[in-house]
């Protein structure tokens, strides 16, 4: 497949911008501990992790997992309305009526680090409830694919449920292997298995299974990743999403909550938790 060159030079522009704000900001980064430091290093170098709530140490883990377990419930038998024909989501609404959940991925370690990542401010767009249900095609979010919302973004998926090989992992190709997109068929946003194997042999593809409380901190910009088809049970996972002030495509980068509601039911929110949900861009 012949790269776009149009596409290509309309990105170069952009990063020429996005890093010259990254530059700028350097001196502004907020600093780290060593182990979340760590943890960066490995997001630059691999662009996914594969880690615990309990290794996170994040306050109010347990009231989150306690909320995504009830609108887990709440979703269980619901007709799966996405384009694909396998996900069952809770509601932005119903999401709303449970800040505990979305005040989770507000945590100001949890800020920091997807600053260090992306270089830039951090902006939290909240979560996702998601219910992959067994069975099905292997077809749009099950194809390997990459976001393309901005240069560096941050998703923090939690499982809910015990995932193995066969209940539809998430599967990344790390950084390093990722091919360019021009490489690859359907305009570089879906890629057969095929099609990726005759660049990146299978056995370097990384599913990630893992008990309830697995957390995988991926950048699904970066890399080629997708949730396999789950075949012995349903995958129930919560999605957190994180991108830069600066991103790439701005209209991809809504808030999925209402935050003048959080802010209502949360008026304890720090500075830089309301700048995180207040996108200079909106």
């Amino acid at each position: 497949m012949r790269p776009n060159f149009r596409q290509l030079a309309n990105e170069q522009r952009w990063n020429l911008v996005y890093w010259g704000r990254r530059l700028r900001h350097r001196d502004a980064l907020p600093a780290l501990p060593a182990k979340d430091a760590a943890l960066v290093a490995r997001l630059k170098r691999d662009g996914a992790v594969i880690t615990s709530l309990a290794e996170l140490a994040i306050p109010g883990s347990a009231a989150m997992l306690a909320a995504g377990d009830e609108l887990h419930q709440a979703i269980i038998g619901r007709i799966p309305a996405d384009k694909g024909g396998f996900t069952i989501h809770a509601t932005a609404g119903e999401i709303g009526q449970h800040p505990e959940l979305i005040r989770w991925g507000l945590n100001e370690r949890l800020l920091a680090i997807v600053e260090n990542y992306s270089g830039l401010p951090a902006i939290y767009r909240g979560l996702t409830v998601r219910r992959d249900v067994a069975g099905g095609d292997m077809a749009e979010t099950r194809l390997l694919h990459r976001d393309n919302e901005d240069s560096r973004i941050l998703k923090i998926i939690i499982y809910l449920s015990d995932v193995d090989e066969r209940g539809g992992p998430f599967e990344f190709i790390p950084r390093d292997l990722t091919p360019a997109s021009w490489r690859l068929s359907f305009d570089g946003s879906r890629a057969a298995d095929a099609e990726m194997e005759r660049l990146v042999p299978r056995d370097r593809w990384v599913p990630c299974t893992g008990k309830r409380g697995t957390a995988i901190i991926a950048d699904t910009c970066s890399i080629y990743h997708r949730g396999r088809v789950a075949e012995s049970a349903d995958r129930q996972t919560l999605f957190f999403c994180y991108n830069s002030a600066l991103p790439m495509s701005p209209h991809y980068c809504g808030p999925l909550f209402d935050p003048g509601a959080l802010v209502a039911a949360c008026p304890d929110l720090s500075a830089a938790q309301r700048a995180a949900i207040s996108p200079p861009y909106e």
